[in-house]
């Protein structure tokens, strides 16, 4: 066969020597096995394979991130050239851009014919799509998801109470995030329906009112009270429930529930709090609680949904998070939500795990007798 160190040049007549030498490729191979050998006597391998997957998660969360947060993907349902992309982001180093568009397609997440990009992976695919859930998710990465963890050493040293603000600055993020818990928290929601049949229905923090939707869905008599401190939230809410047809039936209000509460005097079969607890300081929960009992009637439960802690390690960063908040919210231990539901004058009526996999869970309570 020849000189196995001698490679044809394409143009007859022409060899070209030592393009490839055996010896030279034996000697990368044997490097590579030998530094690989070190590494895994320093017992160290295995860890470093972590790091390589950790990092490459990473790179694409960064990557959807960015493309949510700068409006990238919505243009990238249909394919569509480098300058194009250029020209609608008002891009003057199309290099910088380029660059960024091939993090993508070594991702998976786009497909790059020529110059032409479009979303190609399934969760590019689903955010060009326009999925509220996925869209929300990815932008609080960068919005406010990591900012805790960047911030840390100035978070340690600040005085108590003082904080960040990412509840209000991005609370329809936040609100569209959460939707990730309604079929679980919507079956309990529906299960308690079905068994008390409420006439009226409070629903304190109600945010986008997807929950508050729920109760009107099920119950063509009920009527429901919204509570929230968001502004722009309540008002999306109310546009969106007016447009199903719920407007006759539905009230939604801006406030404090405890300000709203002490001005009221109307009495609900059901109040709902539903992802929301732990917005309020534990020193103030009990209180809460018995607010909210004096506005049910005889027969009226208190329905209180929450994520605890500790549990899993979706609880844990969400624990992180609200401490580094301006204030003092935290997640619930569950023994907590037992202990100051009893002592507010409630007696437990069921306590269910709503997702098999994390400290997610749901208490009915009825006032004592």
């Amino acid at each position: 066969m020849g000189d196995p160190t001698r490679l044809w040049d394409p143009r007859p007549g022409h060899q070209v020597r030592g393009v490839l030498r055996p010896k030279s490729l034996a000697n990368r191979v044997s490097a590579a096995v030998s530094g690989l050998a070190g590494v895994a006597r320093q017992g160290r391998l295995s860890v470093r394979a972590l790091t390589v997957l950790d990092s490459r998660s990473l790179v694409r969360t960064l990557f959807l991130a960015s493309a949510v947060r700068f409006g990238i993907i919505g243009h990238l349902g249909t394919e569509t050239s480098l300058d194009e992309l250029s020209a609608l982001l008002g891009t003057r180093r199309s290099d910088r851009l380029r660059a960024w568009l091939q993090v993508g397609v070594d991702l998976g997440e786009l497909r790059r014919r020529g110059e032409r990009y479009v979303a190609a992976g399934r969760r590019a695919r689903a955010l060009a799509d326009g999925d509220e859930f996925l869209v929300a998710h990815y932008r609080s990465m960068l919005d406010y998801q990591v900012g805790p963890y960047v911030e840390l050493d100035l978070l340690l040293r600040e005085e108590p109470e003082s904080g960040r603000d990412d509840l209000g600055r991005y609370a329809e993020d936040i609100a569209k995030v959460s939707l990730a818990a309604t079929p679980f928290v919507s079956s309990m929601v529906r299960r308690t329906l079905a068994e008390l049949r409420p006439a009226r229905v409070l629903d304190v923090g109600c945010g986008s009112g997807i929950y508050t939707g729920v109760v009107l869905e099920s119950d063509a008599s009920v009527e429901v009270d919204g509570v929230d401190l968001a502004e722009s939230v309540i008002a999306v809410a109310r546009r969106e429930l007016a447009e199903a047809g719920y407007g006759p039936r539905v009230r939604l209000h801006v406030g404090d529930i405890r300000d709203w509460l002490s001005r009221s005097d109307v009495r609900f079969d059901l109040v709902m709090l539903l992802n929301n607890i732990y917005y309020f300081d534990r020193a103030q929960r009990q209180e809460i609680y018995r607010q909210l009992g004096r506005c049910l009637t005889t027969s009226g439960q208190l329905l209180l949904v929450s994520m605890t802690a500790p549990g899993s390690i979706a609880a844990a960063h969400l624990d992180f998070m609200l401490r580094c908040q301006s204030g003092a919210a935290s997640l619930p231990g569950i023994t907590d939500l037992r202990s100051d539901l009893l002592a507010a004058g409630y007696e437990i009526i069921e306590v269910r795990k709503l997702v098999p996999t994390e400290p997610f869970v749901g208490l009915r309570a009825g006032r004592r007798s």
